[in-house]
């Protein structure tokens, strides 16, 4: 029965003409309103073609989140390995995301993956890593131009890590320059967490990614509407309806994933083009793009934690909810899953990641110090859809709740 329905769904007529263009690691041959940035990248790297490794450029990109700031990296990591290909220059561009590599020693390892093929994973200190890197540089007469996206994500526990990064050459008097640096951060302020030695190499090139203005995003739906889906699919009155919505969002990526999952529930209702009602219900359904990132890397006692403070909000039907609330939320969800509650310092820091990444909210009620009390919020998401989200990551681990 499941293989006929399976075939009953294939024969539909579908919407997409090339569906996988809607997906965010896309990276489409044009990005709209960023072509600003792609010639000033490009610009401040000429010199790695022009004067191959005689210089080691050092690079910091910030903006708000769903701005293109990735997308437009990689892009320019595309141009100029065609332009390094053609001139027979070995650049090879290497794009870590250190929310996943959380530690010096998994970017280092990381770089090395792909860099030297089967190389163990185990034995060798982050200082033996950075020589074995400079070695293969060497051997391969090799530049590498490293992205570390959401460098913040090291920031206050790796710096040793960007200041070795930052200063790899400095001990080698005319050597060639083999390592170029481009970091990509949402808020400019975590370079006050810096010492003065690395700050001051990365405040020298910054580039600012402003936010897209409402035209802009319209005009980005309407050119990647036009790569992935078929003729008279979306209207202009609909791409502006759905350019208002990713405007009050401020990510481009929210777009997109609403524009796929508005033409999933079309097709499942056999409409062919979508409607304004078809744009509410896909809005209803999403969970904004960089929460699933979030998610994505988060190991599993975090997101224990996080379903005990959604299940807290939820039974409590208030606005706020206090942290002893939560943890008894939490020591029953542990003891329900066999899993030993984290120290009382760690669920702190849990809070703070959260507090971070924009999924909660920390407010403090006091009428004084010593009745001071932190109440925790989620205002933006709505809680069912992030516990479901939840619950299917912890069922992949085998955990059911």
């Amino acid at each position: 029965m499941s293989y006929n329905y399976f075939e009953k769904l294939l024969g539909k007529p579908s919407l997409f003409k090339a569906e996988f263009k809607l997906d965010i690691n896309y990276i489409p041959e044009r990005l709209p309103h960023r072509e600003k940035e792609l010639s000033l990248l490009s610009q401040l790297f000429s010199s790695l073609i022009t004067q191959p490794n005689s210089i080691s450029r050092k690079l910091l990109i910030t903006g708000k989140t769903g701005i293109g700031k990735t997308a437009t990296v990689k892009q320019f990591g595309n141009i100029i390995k065609e332009a390094a290909f053609k001139r027979e220059i070995n650049i090879k561009y290497i794009h870590i995301n250190c929310r996943k590599e959380r530690t010096s020693y998994k970017v280092l390892i990381s770089i090395i993956g792909q860099l030297k093929k089967d190389f163990p994973k185990r034995g060798y200190s982050p200082q033996d890593l950075l020589e074995i890197i400079k070695k293969v540089l060497h051997n391969q007469n090799l530049h590498i131009i490293l992205v570390l996206d959401e460098l913040n994500y090291l920031i206050n526990k790796e710096e040793d890590l960007i200041y070795s990064l930052t200063r790899i050459y400095d001990d080698s008097y005319n050597s060639p320059q083999r390592l170029s640096l481009i970091g990509i951060v949402r808020d400019i302020s975590f370079l006050n967490n810096l010492d003065n030695s690395t700050l001051s190499t990365l405040q020298r090139n910054i580039i600012k990614f402003d936010t897209y203005s409402k035209d802009q995003i319209k005009h980005i739906l309407e050119y990647r509407s036009s790569l992935s889906l078929k003729k008279d699919v979306i209207s202009d009155e609909i791409l502006k309806s759905l350019a208002e919505i990713v405007f009050e969002k401020g990510d481009i990526r929210y777009g997109l994933n609403i524009l796929w999952k508005s033409c999933k529930i079309a097709e499942s209702k056999d409409l062919r083009f979508l409607t304004p009602e078809i744009i509410r219900l896909a809005n209803q359904e999403i969970v904004p793009y960089s929460v699933n990132d979030i998610l994505k890397y988060m190991n599993l006692n975090k997101s224990l934690f996080l379903l005990s403070i959604l299940r807290t909000l939820k039974n409590s039907n208030k606005i706020a909810v206090s942290v002893s609330s939560i943890i008894n939320e939490y020591h029953l969800i542990c003891e329900n899953t066999n899993k030993k509650p984290k120290s009382y310092s760690q669920i702190w820091n849990y809070l703070n990641d959260f507090n971070r990444d924009g999924i909660i909210t920390v407010s403090i009620k006091s009428k004084n110090i010593s009745g001071r009390k932190s109440l925790i919020k989620i205002q933006e998401m709505p809680l069912k859809k992030l516990e479901i989200q939840i619950l299917n990551k912890l069922k992949e681990s085998e955990i059911a709740l």
